[in-house]
């Protein structure tokens, strides 16, 4: 197994962990950007990309993904996970509903400025507090053709908690104001929601494989 990880802190953190289940002697491990890997053409036989490293590469993703293919042998295969904007607001809809802060932003969701989260990829989670995450938001439709693009040809996908394990705990506490109802509904909307699709979810993951 190759570890490959930007951050050195991640790779020490990493390797513990490996070391206490037992498999340090068959890991390597090394320091290097995703967009730049250290390694030699089709010298790769499978990797796993989770943690939505390629929407964190945000205008660099696909460039991060052909470096991928790069190093994949044909025939190798690639495990990817991708982060839909309607995931994101709606983890943080979830998330606020937990410190009772719901209320307000359904009755005013434009206080938390969520059109511009979808316009611009800032990240709701600490709206008093704006930063600028280096992100960017897939559909499903958008990375299955951008792995295409690649050279990567998509097997198949699956949906990783879907909006609707949510619902329960966001309905409990917009039911004190049917007035929020309209705006959680606009919300979803905006943010890309399309009911039977894999982008509904909280992210997606795809299974491809190198042509």
């Amino acid at each position: 197994m190759l570890a490959v990880d930007l951050s050195r802190e991640g790779l020490l953190h990493d390797r513990k962990v490996v070391r206490r289940a037992g498999g340090e002697r068959r890991s390597n491990w090394v320091q290097g950007a995703g967009e730049h890997l250290p390694l030699q053409d089709r010298s790769v036989v499978a990797t796993v990309l989770l943690g939505n490293l390629v929407c964190m590469a945000a205008r660099d993703g696909e460039k991060f993904l052909r470096e991928v293919a790069r190093v994949t042998r044909p025939g190798g295969d690639l495990i990817v996970d991708f982060c839909p904007a309607v995931g994101a607001v709606q983890d943080f809809l979830f998330t606020i509903s937990q410190n009772r802060r719901l209320p307000r932003v359904l009755r005013d969701p434009e206080f938390y400025l969520v059109d511009q989260v979808l316009r611009t990829g800032f990240q709701p989670f600490a709206p008093e507090r704006w930063s600028r995450w280096e992100f960017s938001f897939y559909t499903a439709r958008e990375a299955r053709a951008m792995l295409a693009r690649v050279g990567f040809r998509v097997g198949d996908s699956m949906a990783v908690a879907p909006l609707a394990a949510f619902q329960p705990d966001v309905a409990r506490i917009a039911l004190r104001d049917p007035r929020t109802w309209r705006n959680l509904l606009e919300l979803e909307e905006r943010a890309g929601r399309e009911p039977e699709v894999h982008s509904t979810g909280q992210g997606f993951v795809m299974a491809a494989r190198r042509r």
